[in-house]
């Protein structure tokens, strides 16, 4: 792990990316990967399973500027910032549990990038995590299909990890004629560990913004303290309400599905 690093860095604070951090992580370094490993057939058949019998479910990526063609980036997601979303957990069970046996772990989703679709350069929202790729259903290597971070790019295999450092630049692509399935998932990095509740509401308050600014336009015009006090307060309100949106949803929706 870096030495150098203290505090989290945060995309909205603006800027490149300019910490001397991996592009890529190394899978001996978390033993949580080999439950990964042993189990993403596990994950590929429910995804499957629920994605034929309910492809609602599979939302556009909220940021359509990212993907060209516009809404081929398609997601489904278990959490976000740990924010528990039920009805698809509990369609999952078998996914979830591995989810939850996983120490740390703030985010969870199936990402589907349709053929003849370009994710464009962008970076994540925090260096804090490590971001894991698992190789589901990969139509091709490269160069049809792939995935750079910084200078360094590499294909996924199915069944396989990338496991990377999402604050630096990062494009993905599939070329191919057919969908690519990974399932995604987000991890504190151990260094960042006791600030995980922090790091969350921080960022999941910048998430929940940046759609209100999408669509509400009048807010952008607002002064740049109303937009603190507006992000000061939201995630003063996700630190309170994580934990509770997560525990008392487990018990409403434990016994039904979605």
């Amino acid at each position: 792990m870096n030495a150098d690093l203290k505090n989290p860095w945060y995309e909205v604070q603006g800027g490149l990316y300019n910490i001397d951090d991996p592009y890529f992580f190394k899978e001996e370094d978390f033993e949580w990967t080999q439950t990964l490993r042993d189990n993403w057939r596990v994950i590929l058949d429910e995804m499957q399973q629920l994605v034929q019998a309910e492809p609602q479910r599979l939302k556009p990526y909220f940021s359509t500027s990212l993907v060209f063609p516009p809404k081929n980036w398609k997601t489904m997601g278990f959490y976000f910032w740990r924010w528990r979303l039920h009805g698809n957990c509990n369609r999952c069970p078998r996914t979830t549990e591995i989810l939850d046996s996983i120490p740390n772990l703030t985010g969870g989703s199936l990402s589907i990038l349709e053929p003849g679709s370009n994710i464009n350069p962008h970076q994540g929202d925090t260096n804090a995590q490590v971001k894991v790729h698992i190789g589901l259903s990969i139509p091709e290597g490269l160069p049809n299909c792939g995935f750079q971070v910084g200078d360094d790019i590499r294909s996924w295999g199915e069944g396989e990890l990338l496991l990377f450092c999402d604050a630096h630049r990062h494009t993905a692509w599939n070329h191919s004629k057919q969908r690519r399935l990974v399932f995604i998932i987000d991890v504190i990095r151990p260094e960042f560990a006791s600030k995980t509740a922090a790091i969350c509401a921080n960022v999941l308050a910048s998430s929940i913004l940046q759609i209100l600014y999408q669509k509400l336009k009048w807010l952008n015009r607002l002064p740049g303290s109303v937009h603190h006090s507006l992000h000061f307060i939201l995630r003063s309100l996700l630190r309170i309400t994580l934990p509770i949106q997560n525990r008392v949803g487990r018990l409403f929706h434990s016994k039904g599905q979605r």
